[in-house]
This record gives structure tokens, C-alpha cells and sequence, in this order.
């Protein structure tokens, strides 16, 4: 399909230059929103198989020794109240149900909220395993909770309305909290390229030619790029710069708005070279989101006006019912362009006051008043009424398909004992769409026309289009919606009974003293000569004469009363709406202010943190006794990935043990560790290929990269020992159980000729599973 005619450009929206360096649109913040939600569950998906090595009490780290080794006082933690592989399941399974309701935008502010606690709780949990990537999640999802991400393209965004229309919206927001996650994304490359101090980054720029030699992270796509030093040279270059000064693009007091969509274009792709020839985990893509709060409300607005064909924008949506605004909300939110137009059906009167379900008519709106449909009685005296409203229907219907054919569903009335029921094809009329040539849709075609109009879904046309899948889908969608209606139990709309100005006025007049008279409504019953009774199980005619009899009798007496008691209840009106409105405007003051201030002091929390790991040449400086409040916000963050040079050494492993006969055997080569198949003697020592696969995930790779370096090294290598030894066991009997072994660090030189020597190995650890009896 193409993409069609460009249709009216749109208008720039117009923002300042202020705005745009430090404000946000929130239509990035709906990107950022959606990205971050799929993290998340990307994260939770890689993590679910290792809940037993990593989480558990079972596994690497019990939680007596997270509290004795690697806990802080100030940090909290979901995951160490259990410890039981169940209830860390359980745990698993919450969170991801808030990714999933924060990506769609459900109860964004709260789902983020929980985002952000699960996140910090999991790395408080085991942060052995945890990396670059694992830090950036949880800072920006700090600052997301104090941001508006849900303001479009969500669920809260979608149901805001009680009517839906198309309105024009302003897009931009400025506060502290765009400013400080602003300059969240800002420290991110500019300590990083404080800590890169080496000569590999600044003399040589060797930096990317080690890094791409690491035989864990390296990708396929480095094999061709390894031999041309030049391109790797330039590569080196253009990282440590960009990092260090592509933020000044953000700022450019001319063009300010293309400057900085390069600068950010330029930051993204940085991430996504990072992916590609590296693996990194989560920290690619978590970078990458990140980057997409600094893209500017005239590249949104760019993107819109390209996306916004005729086809798409041409392009009308009706919908009636309850179910009709549910559909019509989501597939506007989520599928379609802002610019298509959104309204009520123009042949369908789209109230709840005349509509009947499967249990009968409820509340239909007459002459009279309200007739309530509790019991047969009413359900006969309203069957004339229904009857005609079937007549009208009918004849709206032809107007809504042309020419009546099968295409669409159409609205079928019958009558069953006096109750109108729903008929078999109704039900897919809660949608009627109009395209570009005019041509109105309803049921299963409406769905198709609404994914021509769709810039995400217009390739699934030509197979919706195919005469099988359109025979299922009608059956489908139809069988959708009679369990929609046995659900719910949703309205089926009838055509309005329009009253005249005086009718309506006596109405208001019966209301009015109504509500003043009920105390003595038993006294005023034979006043008003049973005005007030509208719910009477008398035939309908009968008392449409009383009444006119009684109106026009009464009249001329309430009329002063009447006048008197509309201006009471007016001022009434007013004077809560005022008292509605302060209190509105006061809370939203309230929490913006919080939200501002809370967001400012995470972001000076980040500054001084980052200035106290590194000398960034300001004398700024976080005093110890507010170090509890950056733990306690998880705001504590460095950024020396590759610093201050890449490692120049290549690492592997062999776990070489003897079984309980003698058998000698290693456990690490041939993914030995995650099938526990042992590698008998004769076995290699020479590194593992594949590499990565022997590893595991980037989770494990930490596990042995803290083996051999970093703190509290020998706890680790304990708890993995410990961990080895009743894992094998309790897959393996009598004597071929497991009965010691020893971890042995093997490790490799690179050199700038692209070749290696080998360095002496290291026994790490020793480890004895069970002591034999003395024979």
C-alpha cells in the first residue's frame, strides 16, 4: 500500500527557543513512557530463568548474605521479605503486570511509581549481577515519575473525555522536572567522558579497537571492521568528543530546534552502533530511550506531517453506545493520527437515555419523564413507542450502508413480546468509519478501513482483504461482540423523542419542586394532581392527558416559584463550581510543586554523586550525611564503562573437579554449568568456542567477572561454590556425584597486531562439596 497524497501540512507547533532547549513534548514522553515499559519486561523475561541462581535463597546470594555483605541501610527491597523461588515468582509476575500497564499508559503515574520501586528493589536484591544499564533504568525512571507521560498516546489520554473529539493540544512542557531529566541524559556522556582518561582514549585511540576485541561483547559485525585501524581510529574519536560535547547542540541559540534534533539523532545512533557491534545488555536500549526526551516538538511535528497522508487524515470515526467509545478511544489513541476526526453517530442518538439490553428497556426518556421498566407492565406501554423507533432505525441504516449489502452489520430490531432484542448482525455497529471517498464502514470492513488509515497497522490490509480471513474475521468479531454484550450487558441506542422548549421547561418546573416539596410529597400529590408520579403503572395515554390537564392548570401558580427556586439553584450551581475549581487549581499547585522540587533535588543529588566519584573540574561536592537520601533514591550512579581504558585482556575459565569414583572432569566448557552434563578427562583448557555461550547472559557474565575483580570477591566466589556443589548433586547419585573442585582463571594478552599471548593461569578458588568417610 502506499503511502498516498500528502495531505494540508499541519502547522509547525510554535514554541520558543527556551522552550525547546529545556523543555520536553510529550509526545517523546509517550515514547519514553512505551520504551521503558518494554525494558522492563524484556528485563523480567531474561531474568525469570536465573530467579533460583540469583534471587533465591537457594542460589548464589542467600539474602543472610546480601544483609551481611552487600546490603545498605538506606536501600529497599521487595525481594528480600521472601526468599522462596515461589514468592520471588510471584514478585516476577506483579512486575511485570505494571510494565505491561505502564507501557499502554494505564494509571501511568502510579504504574511508573511501581516501575521505578521494582527496579530499585530487584538491584537491591543481588546487585552482583547488575551493570550500566541497570543504573541508567532506574535514574530516568526516577525522573519519569514527576513528568506527564501519559498525557497522549495512552490509556489515561484515551478515556480522559466523556465525549470524543478531535482537538488540537499543546504538546511542550516545561518545569524543573524536563530540566533536571534533561540534564540526567547530559551527565550520562559527559562524566563518561570525564572518567575516560586513559592513552588508549586520548593519545593513541586504540580505545575502540580493545574494546571491539572482547570475545564476550563483540558481535559478527566486528569481523568487518577489526582489520582497518584507521575506521576503528575515527570511531575512537568521534565517542569520547561526542560524548563530551554533543550536548552543546541541545542549546544552539540558532536553528535551536534542528540543532538539537541532530544532536539527539546523533546520540541515538551512537546507541544503536553500540548494539550493533556489541553486546550490552540493556544498557543499548536504555540509553537509546533516554536520548528520546531530547528530541523537540518540531521534529514530532515533522514526523506527524509526513505519517499524515489523505488516506489518514481524511478519515472520520463514529461511534455510538458505551462500547462505541471504547472502541472508538483506543483505536484513536493508539492507531490513528491525531488529525482524524472523532464523533458521535449523526443517525443514532448517542445518550443513555433511551437504550435497551438483553434484560429489557431501561430508563427510557418520553414526554413524561423517566419510565422505569421493572416489570412487564411498562415494557407493554412503551412497545408502540419501540415500534416506531424500529421504523426510524431501519430507515437510518440504509442511509449509514448505501446500498445494504453484507459489508458491514447492519442495526435489526425485533420484537418479542413487547422487548425489543438485539439482532445478530447490531452488534458490530457500535463503529461506523468514513474513508476519504466517502464510503461509510461498518463490523468487520470498518476494522479493515480503520488499518488502512493506520500508519502502524496499513500492512495487514491485503491479508485482512482475502476472502478467508474476511469470512473468519466477520465470525470472529461478531462472536467478540455477543460476549462484549453478555459481559456488560451494553446499551443498544435508539432514536431520541425530541421535546419542545415548553415541554422542557415544565419538566425542569416538576424537578424543581419536586426536590423542594419532597418532605410532604404525600400532601402534594393531590396539588399537583399526580404530576409527580412518573412512574405510575397506569397506561401511558392516560396520563399524558392528566397531565397536559394538570400543566396547563399549574402553570400560571408555579411559575413565580418556579423562577425564584432556578435562580437558587443556579447560584447554587455556581457557587460549588467555584468551590470545585479552587480546590482543583490548589492540589494541582500543590503537587507540581512537589513533583518540581522532588525532581530537582534527585537531579543535585546526581551532580554532587557523579562530582565525588571523579574530578569534573566544578567544586561541587555532596556532604556525607545526605549520602542515606541518595541510597535511600538510588540516585548513586558512575559512569566508567570502558575507563579509564578498555581491558587489554581476554578471560575464561575452567571448573576442573573429581567425581566421587576419581573421575576427573570440568564443568565450564560446553555450557557445562547450565546443562550439568560434565566434560570427562581428556578435556581442553583452551578457550571455549563459542565464547558467549558458556557464559550466559550479561547477569552471568557480571557473576564471573566478579569472580576475579572487584569487591568482596571471595563471598561470590563462596556462594558459587556452594551453589555448584548442590545443583550437580542433586542431578547426579552415588558415585557420580560431584566431590570437589577447583576455579581456574585463565587469561590471554591483546596485542595492537591483532594477536595474543598467553598469561599465567590462576587457581581462584577451591571448593570441596562433601567430606568422604576415612576408609
Amino acid at each position: 500500500m502506499g503511502l498516498g497524497v500528502v495531505n494540508k501540512r499541519q502547522p509547525i507547533t510554535p514554541v520558543s527557543k527556551f522552550q525547546t532547549m529545556f523543555g520536553v513534548d510529550k509526545r517523546a514522553l509517550a515514547a519514553f513512557r512505551v520504551c521503558i515499559g518494554l525494558i522492563g519486561i524484556y528485563d523480567i523475561i531474561e531474568r525469570w530463568p536465573d530467579i533460583k541462581a540469583h534471587y533465591s535463597d537457594e542460589g548464589i546470594l542467600p539474602r543472610s548474605t546480601v544483609s551481611e555483605v552487600f546490603w545498605n541501610k538506606s536501600w529497599f527491597s521487595f525481594h528480600m521479605m521472601i526468599g522462596t523461588i515461589e514468592g520471588i515468582q510471584v514478585l516476577f509476575l506483579i512486575n511485570l503486570l505494571v510494565c505491561f500497564f505502564l507501557t499502554i499508559g494505564y494509571r501511568t503515574r502510579l504504574n511508573m511509581f511501581l516501575h521505578y520501586l521494582f527496579v530499585i528493589s530487584l538491584q537491591a536484591r543481588n546487585n552482583v549481577v547488575g551493570h550500566g544499564g541497570d543504573v541508567y533504568l532506574r535514574v530516568i525512571s526516577f525522573f519519569g515519575i514527576f513528568l506527564p507521560i501519559g498525557s497522549v498516546f495512552s490509556i489515561d489520554s484515551a478515556f480522559k473525555r466523556p465525549l470524543l473529539k478531535t482537538k488540537k493540544k499543546k504538546f511542550v512542557v516545561m518545569n524543573f522536572a524536563t530540566f533536571s531529566i534533561i540534564c540526567q541524559v547530559i551527565f550520562l556522556y559527559v562524566f563518561s567522558y570525564v572518567h575516560k582518561t586513559g592513552d588508549e582514549w586520548r593519545v593513541d585511540y586504540t580505545a575502540s579497537y580493545y574494546a571491539l576485541q572482547l570475545d564476550y561483547f563483540r558481535t559478527f559485525l566486528v569481523d568487518y571492521i577489526i582489520e582497518f585501524p584507521n575506521v576503528l581510529k575515527l570511531m575512537t574519536i568521534l565517542v569520547l568528543y561526542y560524548e563530551g560535547f554533543g550536548a552543546v547542540l541541545f542549546f544552539s541559540p540558532i536553528f535551536t530546534a534542528p540543532i538539537r534534533a541532530l544532536g539527539a539523532f546523533g546520540f541515538t545512533m551512537l546507541h544503536i552502533g553500540f548494539g550493533a557491534f556489541m553486546r550490552l545488555g540493556i544498557f543499548s536500549p536504555t540509553c537509546a530511550t533516554g536520548t528520546l526526551i531530547i528530541y523537540p516538538t518540531w521534529f514530532w511535528d515533522k514526523l506527524f506531517n509526513y505519517l499524515g497522508t489523505r488516506e489518514r487524515t481524511d478519515f472520520k470515526i463514529y461511534y455510538n453506545g458505551r462500547h462505541g467509545y471504547n472502541i472508538a478511544a483506543l483505536v484513536s489513541t493508539f492507531l490513528l493520527l491525531p488529525d482524524v476526526e472523532i464523533s458521535t453517530t449523526t443517525t443514532l442518538y448517542d445518550e443513555e437515555c433511551c437504550f435497551q439490553t438483553r434484560n429489557g428497556f431501561h430508563n427510557i426518556y418520553s414526554l413524561n419523564g423517566f419510565t422505569g421498566n421493572n416489570n412487564n407492565n411498562n415494557n407493554n406501554n412503551n412497545n408502540n413507542n419501540n415500534n416506531n423507533n424500529n421504523n426510524n432505525n431501519n430507515n437510518n441504516n440504509n442511509s449509514i450502508h448505501g446500498n445494504g449489502n453484507n459489508n458491514g452489520a447492519s442495526l435489526n430490531y425485533e420484537e418479542n413480546n413487547g422487548v425489543v432484542n438485539h439482532g445478530i448482525d447490531q452488534l458490530n455497529n457500535w463503529i461506523i468509519t468514513k474513508d476519504i471517498k466517502g464510503k461509510q464502514y461498518t463490523g468487520y470492513r470498518a476494522m479493515v478501513s480503520i488499518c488502512r488509515a493506520s500508519p502502524i497497522l496499513w500492512p495487514l490490509v491485503s491479508i485482512l482483504e482475502l476472502p478467508l480471513v474476511t469470512l473468519y474475521g466477520k465470525k470472529v468479531l461478531n462472536f467478540m461482540g455477543r460476549v462484549i454484550v453478555f459481559i456488560s450487558d451494553d446499551i443498544l441506542v435508539l432514536e431520541p423523542i425530541i421535546l419542545t422548549e415548553e415541554q422542557t421547561q415544565n419538566q425542569n418546573q416538576k424537578q424543581l419542586l419536586q426536590k423542594r416539596k419532597q418532605p410532604s410529597n404525600s400532601i402534594d400529590g393531590s396539588i399537583t394532581c399526580g404530576c409527580e408520579d412518573i412512574n405510575s403503572h397506569h397506561h401511558h395515554h392516560h396520563h399524558q392527558n392528566e397531565e397536559d390537564d394538570c400543566n396547563s392548570t399549574n402553570n400560571n401558580n408555579n411559575s413565580n416559584e418556579y423562577t425564584l427556586l432556578k435562580s437558587e439553584e443556579k447560584e447554587k450551581e455556581n457557587s460549588y463550581s467555584r468551590k470545585l475549581n479552587r480546590n482543583k487549581k490548589v492540589k494541582r499547585i500543590f503537587k507540581s510543586l512537589v513533583f518540581n522540587v522532588c525532581a530537582i533535588m534527585g537531579i543535585i543529588f546526581a551532580l554532587g554523586w557523579n562530582c565525588n566519584t571523579v574530578n569534573c573540574g566544578i567544586p561541587i561536592t555532596l556532604p556525607q550525611s545526605m549520602n542515606w537520601l541518595v541510597f535511600m533514591t538510588r540516585m548513586d550512579q558512575m559512569w566508567s564503562m570502558f575507563s579509564p581504558r578498555p581491558p587489554s585482556q581476554h578471560w575464561w575459565y575452567t571448573f576442573e573437579g573429581e567425581l566421587d569414583d576419581g573421575t576427573q572432569v570440568e564443568l565450564w566448557n560446553n555450557e557445562g554449568l547450565f546443562t550439568w552434563i560434565p566434560n570427562v578427562e581428556p578435556y581442553t583448557r583452551d578457550k571455549p568456542n563459542p565464547y558467549p555461550q558458556c557464559i550466559g547472559n550479561h547477569r552471568w557474565f557480571k557473576v564471573y567477572e566478579n569472580l576475579n575483580s572487584g569487591g568482596s570477591f571471595e563471598t561470590i566466589r563462596m556462594g558459587l561454590g556452594k551453589w555448584i556443589c548442590r545443583e550437580y548433586n542433586t542431578r547426579h547419585i552415588e558415585h557420580e556425584r560431584l566431590h570437589r573442585f577447583n576455579i581456574v582463571f585463565r587469561n590471554e594478552a591483546q596485542h595492537l597486531n591483532n594477536t595474543r599471548s598467553p598469561l599465567p593461569d590462576q587457581i581462584l578458588w577451591q571448593h570441596i562439596c562433601y567430606n568422604k568417610p576415612q576408609s
